[in-house]
């Protein structure tokens, strides 16, 4: 697929994360130097899907080394090779073997320092394969590096995070403004036709995933024609802002009758279609309060006194819609108390 070229190649190509960038760049400027005595520890890069921890691996290793990085570099999935035998055997092996090749610094030929390991989604690592892992960083450090890659670091074990910088810093969810420029480029670097309101709710509907921002735009672009922002929410099944709207108003306009109004009954019954038309087309109860609560933080039109409900209710209709098997009935509760 044409989204894989996009990886970045280099340091100065990874976006969004120059907090951890611009110090990677002065650790491979000190190993340049041969300065290589404590200029290159083990590291860990924590933080949410798609935010570029994989690719600033690589690309690290690319600036560190040139088009030879491969020859001393080694990538493991933890989620696939979890167990203790995998760190005992292929990492320990790996970790122990001398150090190959060489890579040039302007007119400078210099002997690659040290190996590499590559542990992605290291937080799922059984706790027994964590401490073999403790135990293979201590003794090959000298010649072995390791590169740490997590979403939720509270589950590796104190004494690798320990062992490892960034451990405490995070990969954060890039911006709407960083991704939107992302796109534009690959947008223009494809050919693509795609409206600048499309663009703009491809990196809203992304999270902060530069990898969903990527998949979503594949997607969408896989008709002929423009693509306009009514195929993005096609495609990321979202909450159309008018929908929305709509039953923000039958909430206003039921929380002003009484209980015992026909209307009250009537407006309810109405607020119920919506909400399971909206499941109908794929939307999960999480889904439609997370888009109240989007709508609530960024519209100002949102009357105060709702606007305090919905935050009051709203954490606690989550909890019930991750818990219930009736999803869409948490968020139709949800609703109701809106109005009392």
């Amino acid at each position: 697929m044409w989204t894989e070229s996009y990886r970045p190649q280099h340091l100065d190509d990874i976006v969004g994360q120059d907090h951890i960038t611009r110090r990677l760049r002065y650790m491979v400027e000190r190993v340049h130097a041969n300065e290589n005595d404590g200029a290159f520890p083990h590291l860990m890069f924590a933080g949410p899907a798609g935010t570029g921890k994989t690719s600033t691996a690589i690309a690290l290793m690319r600036t560190l080394f040139g088009d030879d990085w491969q020859s001393n570099f080694m990538e493991l999935n933890a989620s696939d090779e979890r167990s203790i035998s995998v760190i005992r055997t292929k990492v320990k092996d790996f970790s122990s073997r001398g150090v190959i090749g060489s890579y040039a610094v302007g007119d400078r030929e210099i002997q690659i320092p040290f190996n590499v390991v590559f542990l992605d989604e290291a937080d799922h690592l059984t706790p027994d394969a964590q401490a073999a892992l403790r135990r293979v960083m201590e003794k090959y450090a000298k010649q072995t590096r390791f590169i740490l890659s997590c979403n939720y670091p509270h589950r590796i074990i104190s004494p690798l995070r320990d062992r490892c910088a960034f451990s405490s810093a995070r990969f954060r969810p890039i911006s709407e403004e960083v991704i939107s420029t992302a796109i534009a480029r690959v947008v223009a670097s494809e050919g693509l036709k795609v409206g600048p309101e499309a663009l703009t709710a491809l990196a809203r509907l992304s999270d902060g995933s530069m990898r969903a921002s990527l998949n979503l735009l594949y997607s969408a672009t896989r008709i002929p024609g423009e693509v306009e922002v009514e195929d993005v929410q096609e495609i990321a099944i979202e909450m159309a802002p008018e929908k929305l709207r709509q039953i923000l108003g039958l909430v206003i306009d039921a929380s002003r009758l009484e209980e015992d109004d026909p209307k009250w009954l009537k407006t309810h019954r109405r607020l119920d279609t919506l909400i399971e038309k909206l499941g109908q087309r794929g939307l999960s109860g999480a889904e439609i309060l997370n888009a109240f609560h989007r709508t609530v933080s960024e519209d100002e039109g949102v009357p105060l006194n709702l606007r305090r409900v919905i935050y009051q209710n709203l954490g606690e209709a989550l909890y019930w819609c991750a818990l219930s098997q009736d999803d869409l009935l948490s968020v139709k509760t949800f609703l109701r108390r809106l109005t009392i």
